[in-house]
């Protein structure tokens, strides 16, 4: 079966982290989401992977270079997913029923093989409950156990989506024919200029053959806005190390007689757990990595290949570290450090942080709000409030701050970005900016006649 992951659009919902990649190109647990979407297909069955898109797509090149079971269609940009999926099947066309996936969606890779073992074509549903509403998604109804209407900007606690489907050839072509008005909205209500390939889905129900809904029962996270990418790194995370049943280290790895271990460990090659370090869980940890010198790590963590946690600092429970990373003296961290950040003194952040950010000592980032609530946040020029992870700071890529920065809840730091010391944000920051605090000297005699002696 071939599977299509579909990578379309330039991810303005995810800013800044779409400015320097493919929104499917965003790490989970320190692996790109698309690299899981697709290990998940092979091990479900499928014998190729085709993922589209236009938007930055040479590090997805990269990413399967030299694996022959994946083909990366670059393609001009489309008018909506049913047109990236038209596109792609014309460039790698299908052998009878296919799969469609979502190249920004962290998948359960059990109900990837629910899916594609499915004798007909069929829809994989997941519901979600305790979201503020509905209006952020597409949902799906279902009656009798089949896909039965949809709904855009529907307000309601619990509903359905769609994570991805199965169809047979004869689906291409209402693929080609999707309206480029998603109609499926209440009276009122504006639908957007775009050609969903769930509205194709749904004719091709209605006007040839009826879809049998799956239900999901696994993990399913949508990661089209930052906070979310911090919830889908947070439930692999829990994912990886629960699974650990015993020490497993690698070639040449070793945990120093003084570290006190509660938990369980996985360290890859060469990696090693020094002196006087403190795991309060489990923990996963790639090759040639460090932790030495007293780092408390207070839960379950990931670490990545290359990086260096010492020095008496303190890591959070359920956060990310990236690869070739540091995370040095009395720096206290919760939440993901891309590739490269660095942390090298007395701070205390939590949030998402981009590749290669450095951050100055003594930067703190206000998570606590007085009234206890959720930071308000801004996306495309909507307001939005998160159900988690909503007061840490997000930094986009290549971005640094000088010494004793302070960030309020829910601020946003642009791509190639420098803060200058002292400064307090209160508001996003646009990428390509420099921001400098600019303060007023006053200067008057001073002199031991001060002091009346």
């Amino acid at each position: 079966m071939t599977v299509y992951i579909l990578a379309g659009g330039v991810g303005e919902k995810i800013w800044p982290f779409g400015e320097c990649r493919n929104k499917a190109e965003l790490p989970v647990a320190n692996v790109p989401v698309v690299r899981l979407t697709a290990d998940a297909a092979f091990a479900a069955g499928a014998d190729r992977v085709v993922v589209a898109g236009w938007h930055m797509m040479g590090g997805i090149k990269n990413l399967f270079l030299g694996d022959g079971r994946v083909t990366v269609a670059e393609i001009p940009p489309t008018r909506g997913s049913a047109e990236t999926l038209s596109r792609a099947a014309a460039v790698c066309p299908p052998e009878g029923r296919f799969c469609v996936l979502f190249g920004d969606c962290l998948y359960d890779p059990r109900d990837v093989a629910r899916l594609l073992a499915a004798e007909k074509a069929a829809a994989l549903v997941s519901e979600k409950s305790n979201e503020p509403d509905g209006g952020d998604w597409i949902t799906v109804r279902t009656a009798d156990g089949f896909v039965s209407g949809l709904s855009g900007h529907a307000q309601c606690p619990v509903y359905s989506v769609i994570e991805g489907f199965t169809a047979e050839e004869d689906f291409l072509a209402f693929a080609d024919a999707a309206e480029e008005f998603f109609d499926e909205v209440q009276v009122g209500a504006m639908p957007p200029h775009e050609a969903f390939v769930e509205l194709a889905l749904l004719d091709y129900a209605r006007r040839k053959a009826p879809v049998p809904a799956i239900r999901a029962e696994g993990y399913f996270v949508d990661m089209d806005k930052p906070w979310l990418v911090m919830e889908a790194n947070y439930i692999r995370t829990m994912a990886l190390t629960e699974a650990l049943e015993a020490d497993e280290l690698g070639e040449g790895a070793s945990v120093d007689a003084s570290a006190v271990i509660s938990g369980h460990v996985r360290l890859g090659k060469n990696s090693r757990i020094g002196r006087n370090c403190t795991i309060n869980g489990n923990i996963w940890v790639g090759d040639n990595t460090v932790i030495d010198n007293g780092a408390i790590i207070d839960g379950n963590v990931v670490v990545g290949n290359g990086t260096i946690v010492e020095n008496f600092c303190y890591i959070n429970g359920g956060s990310v570290i990236g690869n070739s990373c540091k995370v040095l003296h009395a720096a206290e961290f919760e939440g993901v450090l891309m590739d490269g950040a660095y942390l090298y003194h007395s701070m205390e952040i939590e949030g998402l942080i981009g590749k290669r950010v450095d951050i100055g000592a003594s930067c703190v980032c206000g998570t606590l709000r007085f009234d206890e609530k959720n930071a308000h946040h801004k996306v495309r020029g909507r307001t939005e409030v998160p159900r988690s992870f909503a007061n840490g700071v997000f930094i986009g890529d290549y971005s640094r701050t000088g010494v004793n920065c302070t960030f309020y809840p829910g601020v946003y730091i642009g791509c190639n970005s420098a803060v200058g010391p002292g400064v307090v944000v209160t508001e996003n920051i646009p990428s390509g900016q420099r921001v400098l605090l600019k303060q007023e000297l006053v200067s008057s005699p001073w002199g031991p006649e001060k002091y009346g002696w």
